[in-house]
């Protein structure tokens, strides 16, 4: 799956873009607060119809502008889709070829993978940041799923919603105790799919995860694994059912806790992920270019499972990863992305580092003051049609 050509109007720091991208290495090099992450927050807005950020719709539009655009042509199998999305008065309108449609849509279509600073510091930071990257796991192995996630999300809200009431007792605690009974019965259901979902994907990746962190940082594939925990217990062999007993059993121990706290305290977003080293928790036994090695291999075990799957490559972005690793993994990952046909959207502040890629597939792109401009170099000659 390619990106052919991207447009931007309003949107952040840039005026008006139009910007064809090349199939294969892409790069965007300028100085930090030039617009290199905004730029692939756009390709990612278009593609997942989310941002990788914490925002909201009011930040994306240029200040002093009313709505922002942004708009592009996708490629795959030959296939050509046009996808707009409009952000005006806090809210998004998406459009593919013309028609309405929403963000689900989008990443089942256009399906991307993100690799950032903040991804690869995943194991050493909180839980959250872990569970966020096997939701992108997840979403990227089986893109239905998102509807799966977002109908857990609604759940999770509301109970909150009357868990907060009640904790408060704000309104009739009898009536919004025996409407929080009922949901129960939805939510755990709910909790139990998205988790054996997720447990599912780490289970079905964990093979290309050893090839990877074989080929990324030259680690003995039996060395590194996965695990899922609930309540602080492995959770990776359990079935369904075994799911849904542990989640209620804990929903019926912390109830209780849950009134009185006004939270829910039960459920896959209490629940952590850990990385193993040699058996060990990598958070206290691996060094810091180890823990982001194990992420790195992570991403391009995603990447590599979902063309087994599907036949295609996602777009792969690359926020500034290569200032993060160290000179062996930048030459493995190069190596890995040269052994591949996937588009890739590369920033930096340098290319100091990029002759380890095939010249002849290389694009690189200056931007500087919210401009994106093709650059010559002696390398390459690049012209924008």
């Amino acid at each position: 799956m390619k990106l052919k050509v991207l447009r931007l109007s309003d949107f952040r720091n840039f005026l008006h873009l139009v910007v064809p991208l090349a199939p294969g290495l892409n790069f965007f090099v300028g100085d930090n607060g030039q617009g290199k992450t905004n730029f692939l927050e756009a390709v990612h807005l278009l593609s997942r119809g989310s941002s990788f950020r914490p925002i909201e719709a009011g930040s994306l539009i240029r200040q002093g502008a009313s709505r922002a655009k942004i708009s592009g042509r996708f490629e795959d199998h030959h296939l050509d889709n046009s996808v707009e999305m409009v952000i005006e008065n806090g809210k998004k309108t998406i459009l593919l070829n013309g028609k309405r449609t929403n963000s689900a849509t989008l990443a089942n279509l256009f399906p991307t993978v993100l690799f950032s600073p903040e991804s690869l510091s995943a194991i050493k930071e909180g839980p959250e940041i872990r569970r966020k990257v096997i939701d992108e796991l997840l979403v990227n192995h089986s893109p239905q799923q998102i509807r799966l996630l977002r109908e857990y999300t609604r759940a999770l809200k509301a109970r909150n919603r009357l868990l907060k009431n009640i904790s408060e007792n704000s309104g009739m605690r009898r009536e919004q105790e025996l409407a929080l009974e009922s949901l129960n019965k939805i939510y755990l259901l709910l909790a139990t799919q998205v988790t054996s979902a997720k447990i599912k994907a780490i289970l079905d990746i964990q093979p290309y995860f050893a090839q990877a962190i074989s080929t990324i940082a030259e680690q003995r594939p039996g060395d590194i694994s996965v695990d899922y925990l609930i309540s602080g217990r492995s959770a990776l062999s359990w079935t369904d059912s075994e799911v849904f007993d542990a989640l209620q059993n804990r929903h019926h121990e912390l109830a209780r806790h849950e009134m009185s706290y006004g939270s829910s305290l039960v459920g896959p977003h209490r629940h952590d992920v850990k990385f193993l080293f040699a058996g060990n928790d990598s958070r206290f036994y691996c060094s810091q270019g180890q823990q982001r090695a194990l992420i790195l291999a992570l991403k391009t075990a995603e990447i590599v499972y979902h063309h087994k799957v599907h036949a295609t490559y996602p777009v792969l972005l690359l926020d500034d990863v290569m200032s993060e690793l160290d000179v062996k993994r930048r030459v493995n990952l190069m190596k890995f992305l040269e052994g591949i046909s996937a588009q890739t959207l590369i920033t930096s502040t340098d290319l100091t580092w990029s002759d380890h890629f095939g010249v002849e597939r290389n694009s690189v792109f200056s931007v500087a003051s919210g401009q994106v401009e093709p650059r010559i170099t002696d390398r390459q000659q690049f012209e924008v049609t």
